[in-house]
Formats: structure tokens, C-alpha cells, sequence
């Protein structure tokens, strides 16, 4: 009796410590990791089956004209372990999706869809875990109903892209209301296009807002420089020298009677200012002749040629009269695709700046600036556009000092070597791939900082 009564002891112990087993060492609450291997390892030590599923990432553009910005955001976020990109645009213009095709990024590039399909795709799809707002101060507005349950309902993270910085600071304070349970959530970022307009929203317009001013709730603000890669042709080796002036043709943004007129002079042989000097005596003339005298004669020969140049005006608007001697020397590219957009420019020597106002180099960016750097052509830039657009170098851009105009930095460079443009050339291109390849890292970096931030964890 007594040995039975031990064994239905022992029996109950080992049944208790077995029930204990499945009540304390439950497994670990699983991590979400993308698209990599879900075997990972908890902070217990134990080895714990993750969640695996897409990066769902969310590309919003209700403006209808930043393709580039969104081409350099696909480029950089599309790369992420399991990225799966989904758009919402208003347009896809000029072949901006045909390049993006082009990258290669961690699954296929769907089309676009219409803007009011995010507006429903609360019910339709799964919530996405980013949503990149491609031009923010109007998609906040468009999509305030569908942002607001995201934000109450899901773990989603915005990224807020700013084109005009001082916007943000508008008495009307719609943006604020429409940002400022993100920024309470530590939920939301802002992208500037710039140092300086970065600069501008902190020290500016977000100070103006309640949540920060009197709630203490300091938003992060950083600046993601628009550039991606697209297939440029070789440099140009030839006698052919063109240059380029990007975007709106008013002329209440140039003085077009001044570039036309510069240019006719570019257009004048390099001999023409010797007819100028006083002849010299037939005798005096003939005594410098001696057998070499025909080389020299090629060689003036060559200079009195009218200068093959040409001035690309790249945009859109009206066009300014352009006068009789200089008509066949200047090009209207306009209505162009992107990668003819950008061919175009990658066979300027040089490429003007267009800004129409001072605040371009204080609240606004410029698309001609990354444009520039797309194409890998020189800026013509002053020391207060490479303090602006700090990315910039001064070896990649042919300086302005501050004695010149651009038109006198155009005519300098008119007189280098071919190989001293293409030396220079080549350090915009340079230029131009490590800011890519940062975007790239920059990408990652910020996504992991914001999902660990709202509480996500990845091991991605």
C-alpha cells in the first residue's frame, strides 16, 4: 500500500513539474523580421520562430509633379530586406515609372494606382508599415481621414518630405493639427530636400506650433538629398560645346536679352578681336614670314571658324524672343521624358542655375541643383548655393566668384581643355554615386531608429 501511494506520488510531482514547463517557459513573443531567415535567436537564448512577412512601404505624391523626389525615395527605400512598394500618385509622368524599372530593388515595381485607392485601403489591404509622403503639405490634407486611423489603429511610421519649408509655419496651422498626434507619437519624421530648408522648418515654422512650443515635443528633422541613378552616355569627346539652363522660361526669371547677347559673343571666332588691332606695314609683315608660316595659317584658319555652341533651355513656358544671329545656337527641349530629360543635360559642359528668388537659398529647393548631379553635369554655383546645398563640393561645380556672373564663369570655361571639362565631369559623377549609395545606407539606418522607436522589432 505504502509503495503505491509513492508511486502515485511521484507521478504527481512529475506531472506538476511537467505542467510547469508549458506554463512558464512559454516562448517568447515572436519579432517581425523581413524577408530574412526567421530562425533567430530570443534575449533568453532560446531559438524562436519570427514573423516573417513584407516590408509594406507606402509612397503617397497628391501633387502630380515631384517624380523625381519619388524616383530617388523608390531608389532608397525599395532596396530594404523585403520591401514591398505600393503608390499612390496623382501622376506618373514623363516615363518616371520606366526609369524606376530600372533599379534594383528588393521585389518588382508595381504600377501606380489613383490617388483614392489609399483613402480605402484601410479595409483593403494590410496597414503598411511606412507611409512616405512624397509631397507632405498637401497629402496630410488629401489624406487626413485615412492618416488619422492609422495612427490610432496601427504601428505605422510616417516620413513627411518638405518642399517648401515655410509653409509649415502658416498661421492657418492646418499642417500642424494634421502632424501633431504623429509628433506627440514619436511616430513621424520630416525630410527636408536640403540643409537649408531642414534649417528653415526647425528654426522657422515648427517652432511656431503648440505641440512644440508649450508641450516640449521636439519633432526630428533631418534632409534626404533627391538623387538616383539613370544610364548617362559616355562622356562627350568632341568640339561640340553646350551648356544648359533648366526649368521655367519667364523672363520675369531671366533677363534673356543679357544670355542671348552673352551668347552671341561665346559664338565669336577667338580671332575676331585681333581684326581689331592695328594692321601691321606690308614690309614689317613680310619680313616675319619664313617656311613655318603655313602651320600658322591653318591655325588662324581654324579660329576664325565660327564656335560650335549651343544653349539648351530645358522646361517649359512661353518662349522668350530669341534674336536672328544667335536662333540657330539655342534649343527649346521641353515636354521631354526623363531619360531623354536627362541625356540632354549629360551633354551640357555646364548647367545654369534658375533661381527666381533669394529663397531658394534659404526656404526652398531647387530641383536644378540634384538635377545637376542626375545628369552629372557641373553647377555653375556660388559660395552661397554650396553653403545652401551643402552636399555639394566646389570641386564638383564650376565656381562663381564673387566678381563674376555666370555668364562670365560660362565664358571661362569656354577657353579650358576638353580634358579639363571632362576632368570635371567626372567629379560630378563621382559626386553623384556616393550620395546614391548614402541614400541607400541612410534608408536602413532611419527605418530601424523609427521601428524601434514606435516599439517594431526587426532583426532585418
Amino acid at each position: 500500500m505504502a509503495r503505491r501511494v509513492s508511486i502515485l506520488l511521484v507521478f504527481a510531482v512529475a506531472s506538476l513539474l511537467l505542467a510547469g514547463t508549458f506554463i512558464y517557459q512559454a516562448p517568447s513573443r515572436p519579432s517581425t523580421t523581413f524577408g530574412t531567415d526567421t530562425n533567430i535567436q530570443s534575449v533568453t537564448g532560446e531559438r524562436i520562430l519570427a514573423e516573417k512577412r513584407p516590408l509594406r512601404i507606402a509612397f503617397v505624391e497628391t501633387g502630380g509633379s515631384h517624380d523625381e523626389v519619388l524616383a530617388a525615395l523608390v531608389n532608397s527605400w525599395g532596396k530594404l530586406p523585403g520591401a514591398e512598394l505600393s503608390f499612390y500618385q496623382r501622376l506618373s509622368r514623363y516615363g518616371s515609372h520606366d526609369i524606376m524599372r530600372t533599379f534594383e530593388l528588393s521585389n518588382p515595381l508595381p504600377d501606380h494606382r489613383g490617388m483614392g485607392d489609399f483613402r480605402k485601403s484601410d479595409d483593403e489591404l494590410p496597414a503598411p508599415d511606412i507611409v512616405v509622403a512624397t509631397t507632405c503639405e498637401l497629402d496630410m490634407r488629401m489624406y487626413e481621414a485615412n492618416m488619422t486611423v492609422l495612427l490610432e489603429k496601427h504601428k505605422t511610421y510616417l516620413f513627411c518630405v518638405i518642399h517648401h519649408a515655410d509653409r509649415w509655419g502658416y498661421e492657418t496651422h492646418h499642417l500642424e493639427e494634421a502632424m501633431s498626434g504623429w509628433v506627440r507619437a514619436n511616430r513621424a519624421e520630416f525630410l527636408a530636400l536640403s540643409p537649408h530648408t531642414a534649417e528653415f522648418l526647425l528654426e522657422q515654422s515648427l517652432k511656431k506650433w503648440k505641440v512644440v512650443k508649450e508641450e516640449g515635443h521636439q519633432p526630428l528633422v533631418r534632409h534626404f538629398v533627391p538623387v538616383f541613378p539613370v544610364q548617362l552616355p559616355p562622356i562627350a569627346d568632341d568640339s561640340n560645346l553646350n551648356f544648359g539652363l533648366q526649368g521655367d522660361f519667364g523672363q520675369e526669371r531671366r533677363d534673356y536679352k543679357m544670355v542671348f547677347r552673352r551668347l552671341g559673343e561665346f559664338l565669336k571666332p577667338a580671332s575676331a578681336s585681333a581684326k581689331q588691332q592695328p594692321a601691321q606695314a606690308p614690309a614689317a609683315e613680310a619680313n616675319k614670314r619664313d617656311d613655318s608660316s603655313e602651320d600658322e595659317e591653318a591655325q588662324t584658319k581654324v579660329e576664325t571658324q565660327p564656335r560650335n555652341i549651343t544653349l539648351h533651355l530645358v522646361g517649359h513656358g512661353r518662349h522668350p524672343p530669341v534674336p536672328n544671329e544667335v536662333v540657330n545656337n539655342v534649343v527649346f527641349d521641353e515636354g521631354l521624358n526623363y531619360i531623354d530629360f536627362y541625356t540632354i543635360l549629360s551633354r551640357c559642359f555646364a548647367l545654369l542655375p534658375a533661381f527666381a528668388t533669394p529663397e531658394y537659398l534659404d526656404r526652398k529647393a531647387s530641383s536644378t541643383v540634384p538635377a545637376s548631379l542626375i545628369a552629372g553635369t557641373p553647377l555653375v554655383a556660388t559660395k552661397a548655393i554650396i553653403s545652401a546645398y551643402a552636399y555639394l563640393t566646389e570641386e564638383a561645380v564650376w565656381l562663381q566668384d564673387e566678381s563674376e556672373t555666370d555668364f562670365d564663369v560660362i565664358g571661362r570655361v569656354l577657353k579650358m581643355s576638353n580634358e579639363d571639362r571632362k576632368a570635371k565631369i567626372e567629379k560630378v559623377r563621382e559626386l553623384r554615386q556616393q550620395i546614391i549609395d548614402e541614400n541607400i545606407k541612410l534608408a536602413r539606418k532611419w527605418t530601424l531608429e523609427a521601428f524601434k522607436k514606435i516599439g517594431v522589432r526587426t532583426y532585418s
